[in-house]
């Protein structure tokens, strides 16, 4: 999976081809008011797969080749989306050359969406069933608004190409909002 969540695409890096796009989307900068904070290249195959979880951008995810298989909840499903803090993990290699996890040396915790949209275990965490589950596939050519604070959970198919246009979100009420679903839950 190629992937870097820092304006890899705006990069050296992929300068060959950064041509073949916009650095932004012109009528989504006129909507945000505002220039993208990260232009984002993707590339992977089918067992590529994101866990559940939520980014505080307005997103505008185009697929250029392949497809991508979203699972997305609303801000408002936050009561019924399990979360928990983790302790970091890093791959270590063994010495037959085969990778296994260990606890970082590092004292913090990740935030974390705890739950399988694919197979959710609803015994553990029965309040699931009251989210409202949308379930898009995007096409080579179309183009994915994700709002932000939105959960999303990402498949895509073998040799899958996209761009993402990340646009800072407002912290006005619908952040508020977030926040304070968030707070009378926990």
């Amino acid at each position: 999976y190629i992937q870097k969540q820092n304006s890899n695409f705006t990069s050296e890096e992929y300068s060959i081809i950064q041509s073949d796009t916009e650095d932004h989307i012109p009528w989504a900068t006129e909507a945000f008011g505002k220039l993208p904070d990260a232009v984002n290249f993707w590339m992977g195959e089918e067992h590529a797969v994101t866990s559940m979880h939520k980014d505080h951008y307005e997103n505008m995810y185009c697929v250029i080749r392949g497809s991508k298989t979203f699972i997305l909840h609303p801000p408002t499903d936050r009561p019924f989306i399990p979360h928990g803090n983790y302790e970091q993990g890093c791959y270590k290699l063994d010495d037959k050359n085969s990778f296994f996890i260990e606890k970082c040396s590092s004292e913090l915790s990740i935030p974390w969406v705890c739950i399988d949209p694919l197979k959710p275990d609803l015994e553990s965490f029965p309040d699931y069933v009251n989210t409202h589950t949308i379930k898009c596939t995007i096409q080579a050519g179309e183009l994915l608004y994700l709002p932000s604070l939105w959960f999303h959970h990402v498949q895509q198919a073998h040799g899958t190409i996209a761009i993402n246009f990340w646009y800072d979100m407002e912290y006005g009420m619908d952040y508020c909002y977030y926040k304070l679903l968030e707070s009378l839950i926990l």
